[in-house]
């Protein structure tokens, strides 16, 4: 799940670049522009682990939309100097939620399958839903709260989780080397081949996967073709017919029917 308030250009182009930037702006739409939004690179030592911080400062916006990308978040509300620390989980289908104008949101998006060594719940027990942070959080947010609106807030979540990642040593799976051949294929590897890289049978490997990213292995290849295509769509002029042929799709209406089912908007609206 992604929890994005998108707006400033310059963000994007600074932690994105100029076509991912253009990229998750589709992808997580143009919001209201009254309210500070700032994105960070996680530290060296947790990029393995953590995609990025996110921090929606004054937030004027009623909802936003969360697409499909197989992650969870881990998301923290200050409203009135109280606060509210939720997980959530990965998400199958298009989902709008309701914001809360004026407060602040500091979010840790983790990486596909990290989750699992910071939060105690499978991935699987979070998928389309989300729970209080409290009792699955595998470290202590401390007072983290209390630097929402100070400049160094990304630099202590990156001083919590290198902490916790140096009392806990990290487990290597297979599962993230599955993962990371599904991205490379841009979601067209084959649960077989996928099976083999894991090194056991179909079904057990398909029973640790979604326990592991929250969805199963082919909705996640689906998502990263989907992803793949829409950055395709907003950054190049490729014909949409042979954008869904290069991504293995079985035709242009194929690739629509994912897209409607991921965005409910078409190809064509999307781009």
């Amino acid at each position: 799940m992604r929890v994005y308030l998108f707006v400033f250009d310059q963000v994007f182009n600074r932690f994105c670049g100029d076509t991912l930037g253009s990229t998750v702006r589709h992808l997580y739409g143009e919001l209201a522009i009254n309210h500070q939004l700032s994105i960070s690179s996680p530290s060296a030592h947790l990029r393995d682990f953590v995609s990025h911080y996110w921090l929606s400062y004054n937030n004027s916006d009623e909802d936003y939309s969360v697409l499909p990308d197989g992650s969870v978040d881990i998301v923290m509300k200050v409203s009135g100097g109280l606060s509210q620390d939720l997980i959530y989980g990965s998400t199958t289908a298009r989902n709008d939620i309701p914001l809360e104008i004026a407060s602040h949101y500091l979010g840790i998006s983790f990486k596909p399958g990290k989750s699992r060594h910071f939060v105690s719940a499978a991935a699987s027990e979070l998928t389309n839903t989300n729970e209080p942070a409290k009792d699955l959080l595998k470290f202590d947010l401390h007072d983290t709260h209390e630097h929402i609106e100070s400049d160094d807030v990304f630099l202590k979540l990156n001083n919590i989780l290198e902490q916790h990642l140096k009392k806990y040593q990290p487990v290597n799976s297979r599962i993230d080397d599955v993962i990371r051949n599904i991205e490379l294929s841009s979601g067209t590897a084959s649960i077989a081949d996928s099976a083999v890289i894991f090194c056991k049978s179909k079904r057990h490997f398909e029973r640790v996967f979604k326990e592991t990213v929250g969805i199963s292995a082919k909705l996640y290849s689906q998502i990263v073709r989907f992803r793949r295509a829409s950055a395709l769509i907003s950054s190049t002029a490729l014909p949409l017919a042979r954008i869904a042929t290069e991504l293995g799709y079985a035709d242009q209406s194929h690739m629509s029917h994912e897209f409607r089912r991921f965005t409910n908007i078409s190809p064509a609206e999307y781009a």
